[in-house]
């Protein structure tokens, strides 16, 4: 039974509603004395509030997808791994990258992915947009936004929490943004652990987001060349990583837009660092809220004053807001609007792959 199954969430409110009429039934009929009698009471008031706190656990964990398995809940895993012995270490002479993504929610497909260069593997979901199978764009090749979740959270988190399919579809029928590609990869494979860069013994996570993930995605579907075409954006733990790894490997993202990035003073190869250490001819846009106090305005205004040309900062600030996916929501169409707008537009190239579908 999953962690997210509706069946789970049944079971957990029948158990709530069981406890609470067997407190009722049996309050009077505890039998012994009263040393007895007391504990076995302040027992039956626990067992109630337990199951009542689980469901709202549930719904909670449901509604906004903060674990996606019990392995993630209990950190048995940092992502789903296929046990199917190919795929527990790279496969010998060139890298495998055909990969099959099978149809999954709200126009996603999601595939399990092994990286042959950073031996991670884990969820990569994919949503392409309406033009992308119509007869007349069957030569066209579309940009591509890697779209990062924060921690705790999967990749299944920004179809639980926002519909992010359907808010890039309407800022594409408004003509806010070109068609484009979203890719939601796992930020924490196995193999690797959170941090979206490559460091001695946490595994190569810069590695993963940065090459792997990309290149399996170009392979599969017809994409635009890097780093015109690409660009990567996260919401929290996941916007840190954006700025990081636009600001690491330019050479594959053009732009990065990061959503009430965690401190990005923080961590080896930290934002900040890269900002004050680097010159990468991208840009950034940092979002953030006034009332957010995990990711104030003023990390915007560390990244900007540390930058130097060509690298750019543009700030994106709500008044109100938290730490919240309600206020990420409100950023979001905004952000893809400027992502849009740094990337190239779809186009006819040549495809270098037969297996582009």
């Amino acid at each position: 039974m999953g962690l997210t199954s509706p069946l789970l969430f049944v079971v957990l409110v029948v158990a709530a509603v069981a406890a609470v009429a067997g407190a009722v039934l049996l309050w009077g009929r505890v039998p012994g004395p009263r040393l007895i009698r007391l504990p076995a009471r302040v027992g039956m008031i626990v067992v109630c509030q337990l199951t009542a706190v689980f469901v709202v656990m549930a719904a909670v964990n449901n509604q906004y997808g903060f674990y996606a398995s019990w392995d993630d809940l209990l950190g048995g895993g940092n992502g789903s791994m296929n046990t199917n012995a190919k795929h527990k270490a790279p496969p010998p002479g060139p890298p495998q990258l055909t990969v099959k993504f099978d149809a999954y929610a709200q126009g996603f497909r999601k595939a399990d992915v092994h990286g042959s260069k950073s031996g991670a593997s884990g969820d990569v979901m994919v949503w392409t947009p309406p033009q992308y199978d119509k007869k007349e764009y069957a030569n066209t090749r579309f940009p591509v936004i890697v779209v990062l979740h924060g921690l705790p959270g999967s990749p299944r988190s920004f179809l639980r929490a926002m519909r992010l399919g359907q808010i890039m579809e309407r800022q594409i029928a408004e003509g806010k943004a070109e068609p484009a590609i979203l890719v939601l990869p796992t930020i924490t494979p196995k193999g690797a652990k959170a941090g979206c860069t490559d460091a001695p013994n946490r595994g190569k996570g810069g590695t993963w987001l940065a090459q792997d993930v990309p290149d399996v995605v170009a392979h599969n579907f017809r994409t635009l060349p890097a780093p015109t075409g690409w660009a990567v954006m996260g919401i929290s733990t996941g916007g840190y990583c954006a700025a990081r790894l636009a600001l690491d490997f330019p050479a594959r993202y053009v732009a990065g837009a990061a959503l009430a990035p965690d401190n990005p003073a923080e961590g080896p190869r930290s934002p900040l660092w890269l900002a004050h250490n680097t010159r990468p001819n991208v840009d950034l846009l940092i979002g953030s809220s006034a009332q957010d106090p995990e990711s104030p305005p003023r990390f915007a205004e560390w990244l900007g004053n540390a930058v130097r040309t060509p690298t750019t900062v543009t700030p994106l600030r709500l008044d109100t807001g938290g730490h919240n996916w309600k206020t990420w929501g409100r950023m979001f169409p905004e952000a893809l609007t400027w992502v849009s707008s740094h990337l190239e537009a779809p186009r006819v190239v040549p495809l270098a792959s037969p297996d582009a579908p």
